[in-house]
């Protein structure tokens, strides 16, 4: 009995071993269970990201296949049009020579034409003289329509190379086009440089140090290369085409000749006018800003009321934004306040990205000294 007592503890010491070594086998075991899952988890997301990475590899390459096939075919249009144009001159020159030498042979037969009207008309018998400058002038006349021939030919094969020159412009402004639609497939935004401030060029910009496994350091600065020469395109040629612009003090009355300072007479400003473009689709659904601009106080007359808790809101206190669809525009302008100021203009901006862009060409003087200055 007394050695079963002993060795009582003894078995129930073992026992609670052996449980405490099953329990911390089971759970290394559901532990390495779980590691296992999470690093299964990592490596799918790692080839993931490794597929989708070759994607884009394979993307860029193809892409910058195309682009060199596109400056290629530009390259070869552009030497068939120097070689053209070289013809041109030339022809240009050989065909103005022949006028000359037509005109001289033209003045030579009227000079003969009328000396022998004078000898006809002088009564003496100058036959032989007559019969001599008659045979001159036939002589010239058959040159004349010999040196004719060959101008009218050169003239066709000029015409004919200025055809051809004219097809292979729009052969490349195709091939152009062609190439910013492939780049502009790209995604942007991580590769949009910062926006310029107002006035400032976009080349004046600071890009940034740009990195990314889609496209290559060649490919990135053809991108920005060309998001920079759109909003450059946009600023410097677009047309602003003003139809017609009015002032008045009721939506239906007469138009104001004069601005009375500190006077609120001139409360509706009407515009109409049109957007254009050498390139139209550049600005087709992108946002403008029309400005009624106070030049003597240096700020924009607010469309409709200025609303001095919210300076900066945009219900009006920068002008009146729209967007451009392609279709002449008709803005309303309404502004009650009285006028601060003796001289305006309007102004277009291009708005991208909550900052607005000057036009280079879209003001219009509408008050100067206080005299409206629009028909």
């Amino acid at each position: 009995m007394n050695s079963m007592t002993k060795k009582l503890p003894l078995i129930i010491t073992a026992s609670a071993v052996s449980l405490a070594l099953v329990a911390v086998i089971l759970y290394q075991g559901g532990y390495i269970s779980d590691l296992k899952q999470t690093i299964q988890n990592k490596d799918k997301k790692i080839l993931a990201v490794n597929l989708q990475l070759e994607e884009q590899v394979g993307i860029s390459a193809e892409l910058e296949a195309k682009l060199q096939v596109y400056k290629d075919s530009v390259n070869l249009l552009l030497l068939e049009n120097k070689d053209l144009h070289a013809k041109i001159e030339t022809l240009k020159g050989t065909i103005s020579k022949l006028n000359q030498v037509i005109q001289k042979h033209d003045d030579k037969v009227n000079e003969l034409t009328s000396e022998i009207k004078k000898l006809r008309e002088s009564g003496q018998n100058n036959a032989n003289r007559i019969k001599d400058l008659e045979q001159q002038r036939d002589n010239l006349l058959k040159k004349m329509e010999a040196i004719d021939h060959e101008r009218i030919a050169l003239m066709e094969a000029r015409k004919k190379n200025e055809i051809d020159e004219q097809t292979n412009n729009a052969k490349i402004e195709t091939i152009e086009n062609s190439a910013r639609v492939e780049m502009d497939k790209v995604d942007p935004a991580p590769l949009m440089p910062a926006p310029p401030a107002i006035n400032q060029s976009p080349a004046e910009s600071n890009t940034p140090n740009l990195s990314g496994p889609n496209v290559s350091e060649e490919m990135q600065a053809a991108i920005i290369s060309r998001q920079q020469e759109r909003l450059s395109n946009i600023m410097t040629k677009t047309q602003v085409k003003f139809e017609s612009i009015s002032l008045r003090n009721r939506e239906g009355g007469n138009e104001l000749k004069n601005i009375k300072k500190n006077d609120n007479d001139w409360r509706y400003t009407f515009i109409d006018f049109d957007l254009d473009n050498i390139d139209r689709e550049a600005i087709m659904d992108e946002y403008f800003v029309l400005q009624v601009f106070d030049l003597d106080n240096n700020e924009v007359m607010p469309f409709n009321e200025k609303n001095m808790a919210f300076p900066k809101s945009e219900m009006g206190a920068m002008g009146y934004k729209f967007k451009y669809d392609g279709k002449p525009v008709s803005i309303r302008y309404i502004n009650t306040q009285a006028k601060e100021g003796s001289n305006y203009e309007v102004r277009l901006l291009f708005f991208k990205k909550d900052l607005a862009y000057e036009l280079a060409n879209g003001k219009k003087r509408i008050v100067e000294s206080g005299k409206v200055t629009v028909d």
